[in-house]
């Protein structure tokens, strides 16, 4: 699994699985905490597409957190004031990273992956929900 998709299920899936995964990962190995979980201001870059140049639409608030283990450093960023997600993302991606915890990998590869069966259903349940709503304006009858 792609780190890019593994953080994406963790982060819009449930938040539990990510602090489960961490305690683990605490659990058995030392974690030095480079840079405690703190809240800062992005700024979103956008795509304009007529012209097809960048342009930044404004800011935004997110959490980071970065933390070592063993020799690797992990990121964790999350929009938002989820400062324990981003520090579980920071845990969660230094393991994966280092391989040191190639023996559990596997199982939190499934549980994750399980996850992301559970926001696909949902995602769908509420995509059914908003075509329910479309409005085909192409059959709409035009009085004069």
């Amino acid at each position: 699994m792609q780190r890019y998709e593994r953080c994406r299920i963790l982060v819009e899936g449930d938040s539990s699985l990510a602090q489960e995964i961490a305690a683990e990962i605490e659990k058995e190995h030392r974690v030095e905490i480079i840079d405690e979980p703190h809240e800062e201001l992005v700024m979103i870059k956008v795509r304009e597409s007529v012209r097809n140049s960048l342009f930044y639409l404004g800011e935004a608030l997110m959490c980071s957190c970065r933390v070592k283990l063993g020799d690797t450093i992990g990121h964790g960023m999350v929009i938002g004031t989820k400062r324990n997600l981003a520090y579980n993302l920071a845990l969660i991606d230094a393991a994966f990273s280092s391989g040191i915890a190639a023996k559990k990998e596997a199982d939190w590869e499934a549980r994750i992956r399980e996850e992301a069966r559970k926001l696909a259903r949902r995602e769908a349940r509420e995509a059914t929900l908003i075509d329910k709503t479309r409005v085909d304006f192409s059959t709409m009858k035009v009085e004069v």
